[in-house]
């Protein structure tokens, strides 16, 4: 199978984007939606492309949430992601052999998508003024993505085959990017983020931008993201990359 058609469930987003300086601490908890979308290619040569469409349908568990703690121009950021996503379809197929019978072949095709993604990330407020916040960061980020395809054909009489297979990849990378945000009144901002890594993947990269809302001590924001991964040689995987627009609020405490 070349390409298969799957849905894969949020993965991160860090949705902090340079809160004001304080010398007190301030912790900041975002949960977030990504509908995301995933494609790229096995170390083999074959292609995915995974949509977003059955999510509701499939999804066997999920976690995303994002943490930070800022004290004066200092943060520190711990975001993590599991998802876990399958679908099973079955059906029986007549197939003809000699003399026109035929045999009832019972098929069934399962599709298991497993994958972890964590941020750890330390920033430093270089630029703040009433409208532009700019922070410049560092960290890992860490993946783990294990798409799984499971075959399994009966005939009557004789025993089950059951051809599987699937694909693991981990790879910890080292990440150092820009954050920030600029404000339009004292309501509306844009939010912005970009970084670049390498470490066990040749490259790792991913940006966003969109338009954020504060209401109080919380906000709420809509961007759309990228995020991308060239693994190289000796990995299962030859490339991937998730996109999709994502919705998240914050709370500050």
């Amino acid at each position: 199978m070349r390409r298969f058609h799957h849905w894969l469930a949020p993965a991160l987003l860090l949705a902090s984007t340079g809160a004001p300086a304080s010398d007190d601490w301030q912790v900041t908890g975002t949960l977030y939606m990504w509908a995301a979308g995933i494609n790229g290619e096995t170390a083999g040569g074959a292609e995915f492309d995974i949509d977003f469409d059955t999510l509701l349908d499939n999804l066997n568990m999920a976690f995303m949430g994002t943490v930070e703690a800022r004290r004066g121009p200092w943060s520190a950021l711990a975001d993590a992601v599991y998802l876990n996503v399958g679908a099973d379809k079955g059906g029986t197929v007549k197939v003809p052999v000699d003399n026109d019978a035929v045999i009832p072949v019972d098929v069934e095709v399962g599709v298991q998508t497993r994958g972890w993604v964590i941020n750890l990330l330390g920033a430093y407020t270089v630029y703040a003024s009433e409208r532009v916040s700019v922070d410049v960061l560092a960290g890992v980020r860490y993946l783990e993505l294990k798409p799984e395809f499971d075959l399994k054909v009966r005939v009557p009489g004789k025993a089950g085959v059951a051809p599987a297979r699937s694909v693991l990849e981990t790879d910890w990378d080292g990440v150092v990017g820009v954050k920030g945000q600029v404000r339009l009144d004292d309501r509306w901002y844009l939010p912005y983020y970009a970084d670049i890594g390498t470490g066990e993947s040749d490259l790792t990269w991913q940006v966003f931008g969109g338009v954020g809302y504060s209401f109080g001590r919380g906000d709420v924001a809509l961007v759309y993201r990228h995020m991308s991964w060239d693994f190289g040689s000796n990995h299962g995987l030859d490339h991937a990359s998730f996109s999709g627009p994502a919705a998240a609020i914050s709370w500050r405490f």
